[in-house]
């Protein structure tokens, strides 16, 4: 990480929906796009501006308010609703934590890319200095972390399948899909003021990966550690992961 790029992240000088933007554009072309699930728009907008074709789906399409994309109604729950090899590309952006089915949906999105589609996932990440923290005190990622609201009417719902790295990989690299990277937009301030924490967590995870057994799994374990270890995911707010249509990584259901 450049020097620019590590005070970018300390002082937060990026907004998430432009950290979307910079990501696909570094893919280097244009193409079909989903915005799954949409929310209001303001990312479908900055993706169409960056001249990307825009389609974009939502449990509450009357909340899209970006015009010139439609946005038709969708359960991310259920089988997504295009045909096979639609799109070049997907994002979810702080969606996947708000499913009953996060798993079916990951398989949805390899059925409708193209091959070698990218998908990009947003969520919180938990695996920060502050989360972890939090998690041992009160038992939510976050200090000021509640119960999830049981009598509301369903509006997209809370985050009812928070989910880490380790999770969201396996979700990923079990049904078609490479993580080709993992990183944030900016770090926590609360995560940073746990520096002191972070030589006592590199050691645990060492110990705990070295008891693999399984030649190739300890390969592929390289690649965790040098994730979940490095700054982005020690400190950062959110966790961008971009992934890669990949069939090879397909398993038996």
């Amino acid at each position: 990480m450049g020097y620019r790029a590590w005070i970018d992240k300390i002082l937060g000088f990026q907004h998430p929906h432009d950290k979307v933007v910079e990501i696909f554009i570094r893919f280097g072309r244009q193409g079909k796009l989903l915005d799954a699930p949409a929310g209001t728009g303001a990312i479908s907008k900055k993706l169409r501006e960056a001249g990307f074709d825009v389609s974009a789906v939502d449990i509450c399409p009357e909340l899209f308010c970006a015009e010139g994309i439609s946005c038709d109604q969708a359960n991310l729950n259920m089988d997504l609703p295009f045909p096979d090899e639609t799109f070049d590309f997907i994002l979810c952006s702080n969606g996947i934590e708000h499913l009953e089915a996060p798993f079916q949906f990951v398989r949805g999105c390899f059925r409708i890319l193209k091959e070698r589609g990218k998908l990009v996932v947003t969520t919180p990440n938990l695996l920060n200095l502050k989360s972890r923290v939090a998690n041992l005190l009160v038992g939510y990622n976050l200090f000021t972390g509640r119960p999830c609201n049981e009598v509301d009417g369903f509006l997209g719902g809370d985050h009812i399948h928070l989910a880490n790295y380790y999770e969201l990989r396996i979700n990923l690299h079990r049904n078609g899909f490479r993580i080709l990277e993992a990183a944030t937009h900016e770090f926590s301030n609360s995560a940073m003021l746990l520096f002191f924490l972070f030589p006592f967590i590199y050691l645990a995870t060492y110990r705990a990966f070295r008891r693999e057994k399984n030649p190739m799994q300890r390969e592929r374990n390289r690649e965790i550690f040098s994730h979940v270890l490095s700054a982005d995911l020690v400190f950062g707010k959110k966790i961008f992961l971009v992934a890669e249509k990949d069939p090879r990584y397909l398993k038996a259901k």
